[in-house]
C-alpha cells in the first residue's frame, strides 16, 4: 500500500485540506479531494491504467500523486478555488428564488456542469503561469535506493526554475515519514555557493507499515521536496 498526502493550507483566512491517493492497480487512478470546513470544495481523479499496462512501480506512482498533491495545493495558495468558497452560515439566493446553505451552494459548483473553468483547466493554468515563474527546483543528482536500517549517501541541488542559477543557502531537511510512528528529521543543513549539498544519514529499521523520506528545500524563491519511497530490508 502506497502512503497517501494529507496537507491542511491556511488561505484568506480559510482552511483548506488536500487529501490525495491511491485507489490501487485494481482500480488504478489517483484522486485528490479538497475540503473545508469538512465539505468537499472539489475533487480530481487521474488514471494510470495506461502506464499499468506498460508496467508501473510503487515509485512511479508515488511520483504522479505527489505531483498532483502539490499542483492542487500551488493551485489553492493561487487563489483558483476561492469563488467556491462562501462564508460559513452565510444564505445565498439562486436563481429560482429559494434560499440555501452556503455549502450546498459551494458543493453544486462543484458537481453541476456550468460556463466555468473545469478543474483540469484550472490546473493546467497554473502549470502555465509556474513554468513562467522562477522559482525554487530541488533534484537529487546521485540517485540511490532507500532502504530500511541502510546509510543513504546523496547529493542534490537547488537551483532557479529557469535560469538554473544556483542557490546558495537553501535549508535543506531530510525526515521520514511513516504510518506506524511520528514524523522523525534524519538530517539538516545549507547548499553551498554552486546550490549541491552533500547528504548523509541513516534510515531507521522498521518491521511493519509503509515508510517514505521527504528531502526539502526552502529558500525565498520558494519550497519545493521530494518524496522517496522507503523498501523494507529483505
Amino acid at each position: 500500500m502506497i502512503t497517501g498526502f494529507n496537507t491542511d493550507i491556511k488561505h484568506n483566512e480559510k482552511v483548506y485540506h488536500i487529501q490525495t491517493e491511491d485507489k490501487g492497480l485494481a482500480n488504478p487512478y489517483i484522486e485528490s479531494l479538497v475540503y473545508v470546513g469538512g465539505e468537499i470544495l472539489a475533487s480530481k481523479k487521474t488514471s494510470y491504467l495506461d502506464k499499468v499496462k506498460e508496467g508501473i512501480s510503487e515509485t512511479e506512482i508515488g511520483t504522479l500523486m505527489e505531483h498532483q498533491h502539490r499542483t492542487m495545493i500551488a493551485a489553492i495558495k493561487r487563489g483558483k478555488f476561492d469563488s467556491l468558497v462562501v462564508a460559513p452560515g452565510k444564505k445565498t439566493i439562486t436563481q429560482t428564488g429559494k434560499t440555501v446553505e452556503a455549502s450546498s451552494v459551494a458543493q453544486a459548483t462543484v458537481e453541476q456542469p456550468s460556463e466555468d473553468k473545469t478543474l483540469d483547466q484550472v490546473i493546467l493554468d497554473y502549470l502555465a503561469a509556474e513554468a513562467e515563474s522562477e522559482h525554487l527546483e530541488l533534484s537529487i543528482l546521485s540517485p540511490c535506493d532507500f532502504v530500511s536500517g541502510q546509510s543513504v549517501e546523496m547529493r542534490i541541488a537547488a537551483r532557479k526554475s529557469l535560469s538554473q542559477t544556483a542557490i546558495e543557502a537553501a535549508q535543506i531537511e531530510v525526515k521520514m515519514i511513516s504510518t506506524v510512528e511520528p514524523p522523525r528529521v534524519l538530517f539538516r543543513g545549507l547548499t553551498t555557493g554552486d546550490g549541491t549539498l552533500p547528504i548523509r544519514f541513516n534510515i531507521p529499521l522498521f518491521n511493519e507499515g509503509t515508510a517514505a523520506v521527504i528531502i526539502a528545500a526552502h529558500s525565498p524563491l520558494g519550497n519545493d521536496e521530494v518524496k522517496q519511497l522507503v523498501k523494507r530490508k529483505k
